[in-house]
């Protein structure tokens, strides 16, 4: 499916989780601080994202991604990301405005960053995964 494809079929569930309308919602709309969800609604998401879709979704799987590829494995300290872990969500989650992945970012805070496209591109590599292809998504 294509970028645009899978934005589309993802419009009604980002609408019937944060209530928003459809002008509201763009790729860089982020779902926390654009759209007005909270934590239990990015869990509802998923699960809607699941089910439209087909594919499943970690809770945690961006910071999982960013862990395993930290050498000494120090993914936070007292809840705070470290830099090595900042770095490696930069590569993770390149929809993301490094700018917004900055020291002092807390872990607790990560999930309000996330915006549509982060969605879309998962969406996208999980697909791809699953009928066996190559993403650069």
């Amino acid at each position: 499916m294509t970028e645009q494809e899978i934005f589309e079929k993802l419009l009604p569930l980002a609408r019937e989780v944060t209530g928003a309308r459809p002008e509201q919602i763009e790729m860089d709309s982020s779902l926390m601080m654009d759209l007005g969800a909270e934590s239990i609604d990015l869990l509802d998401f998923s699960f809607l994202i699941e089910e439209e879709f087909d594919v499943t979704i970690e809770a945690d799987e961006f910071e999982q991604q960013a862990t395993r590829r930290i050498d000494n494995g120090v993914y936070e300290k007292d809840g705070v990301l470290t830099d090595e872990a900042l770095e490696e969500l930069k590569k993770a989650l390149p929809e993301i405005p490094p700018q917004q992945l900055k020291p002092g970012l807390k872990k607790i805070e990560l999930p309000s960053l996330l915006n549509v496209a982060v969605f879309v591109h998962l969406i996208q590599r999980k697909l791809c995964e699953k009928s066996g292809g190559n993403s650069n998504a």
